[in-house]
């Protein structure tokens, strides 16, 4: 898809001028499609808003012993590297049996996977970062302090491919209330959305529109999500907003000591999430096209935010806002050409190709997926779970889209691989597998 031609305004605001960053887009056949100089339109920020980074290696048996002990005595609080962190057990959704929270510091960590043995080597350890504790340190920094907490919590840490959200915040600019129906992505994951005003669900594309279109959500949160929301209502609503703000105005500071930041404006972030697995697939299929050398270093902060021009780019061309079937929305052109990500650390190198490597199946049977699907049909039939539970269970498995692509070879769609789960885990129950 093309790009709308962007002229610019003359200085005197009477003439329009064609420039590569202009702020007026012209359809060639019907003139004028957007000004966003009408509009007030600005970036106020650019940001990584969270980071998840993991880390590999077995759990240090004391330190897991001493957490359990504390959890057995009813204690809130546990002292960990001169903190005073809150511990509890953590849901079984997060993959983790423990957590570790200090919300001051900006941390949370997560530790003890809920299906690997502590003595085995797995990705026992997770550390969540908030925007907090990232906007105060330099990524070698966090780094730094992160894997210091990965050696008191594992034995023989490495870090291991971090997940994070890209996110550019706008003023000037909301979602219309056809938004979802402009927006062209390729994802497969379909979920079910409670409490929205309007879902809309496809087998290529997946959407929900929260708060009376004032959120969007596309995509699988286990590859690669695009969020755009409020983000004025959001911060309000996690009373963070003073935080937020402050870094809006920071980060239109004029060399007059005013700020552009408009605080009777709202604004509205749009938000690209790398899942882990995402991040490691581009560590592994990214090409140096001068020495043809395969693969980059992102298994840590520092190394991947050399990256992130890269990545924000990949994240709009996944995800594409139309305008009609021939040009881009005009703000996906703003995204797309004038967003740069100017961090000190980060550099966009023109010779690598940037590509995401698939682990190809070609010699694969796919006896081994009907033996897991098999096999986990008639366990859940055993408690008699609902089939609803059971689906999302293995949507949410991370081998559920190799499944998918292994059926789709087959002339089976993934609607169609559905509904035979669904007939032969009725089959089971019927068969009397929960009596």
């Amino acid at each position: 898809m093309k790009s709308l031609e962007r002229y610019e305004l003359s200085q005197d605001g009477r003439d329009t001028i064609a420039h590569d960053k202009g702020l007026l887009f012209v359809h060639p056949r019907y003139g004028k499609v957007t000004d966003f100089y009408q509009d007030n339109f600005q970036i106020v920020g650019t940001y990584v808003d969270t980071l998840r980074q993991l880390y590999r290696g077995q759990m240090n048996p004391d330190f897991l012993v001493d957490c359990e002990e504390s959890i057995e005595f009813g204690e809130k609080t546990f002292r960990f590297l001169s903190y005073d962190w809150l511990l509890g057990k953590s849901g079984k959704a997060s993959g983790y049996q423990y957590r570790l929270q200090n919300n001051d510091l900006g941390l949370i960590i997560f530790f003890k996977m809920f299906h690997s043995k502590a003595e085995s080597i797995g990705s026992h350890l997770k550390i969540e970062c908030s925007p907090w504790f990232l906007d105060n340190r330099k990524p070698s920094s966090a780094d730094k302090f992160l894997h210091k907490i990965a050696k008191k919590i594992l034995n023989c840490a490495e870090p291991h491919y971090p997940a994070i959200h890209l996110a550019v915040d706008m003023q000037g600019w909301k979602p219309d209330s056809d938004f979802s129906d402009r927006m062209l992505c390729r994802s497969r994951r379909v979920c079910q959305y409670n409490g929205i005003d309007k879902a809309e669900f496809n087998f290529s594309e997946i959407s929900g529109i929260y708060d009376r279109s004032q959120s969007f959500k596309f995509g699988s949160a286990g590859a690669v999500q695009l969020a755009v929301y409020n983000k004025t209502i959001q911060a309000k609503s996690i009373d963070k907003f003073d935080y937020i703000e402050h870094k809006w105005e920071e980060s239109t500071k004029r060399s007059d000591g005013s700020v552009g930041y408009d605080s009777e404006q709202d604004v509205f972030r749009v938000e690209l999430r790398y899942h882990h697995s995402v991040i490691q697939q581009f560590a592994l299929g990214t090409c140096n096209q001068e020495t043809g050398e395969i693969g980059v270093n992102l298994k840590s902060y520092s190394q991947i935010i050399k990256h992130i021009q890269a990545l924000w780019q990949y994240g709009l061309t996944s995800f594409k806002l139309k305008y009609n079937s021939n040009y881009l929305d005009p703000i996906w052109t703003v995204l797309q050409e004038d967003i740069e990500f100017t961090f000190p650390e980060s550099s966009y190198e023109k010779n690598l190709h940037y590509k995401r490597y698939y682990k190809k199946a070609t010699s694969f049977s796919g006896k081994n997926y009907q033996l897991y699907m098999g096999n986990f049909l008639s366990a859940c039939a055993r408690k008699a779970t609902p089939f609803y539970k059971v689906l999302k269970e293995l949507q949410n498995s991370m081998i559920w889209t190799d499944i998918a692509l292994h059926y789709e070879k087959s002339q089976t769609t993934e609607l169609q691989l559905i509904e035979r789960l669904k007939e032969s885990y009725q089959e089971r129950i019927l068969m009397g597998y929960s009596v």
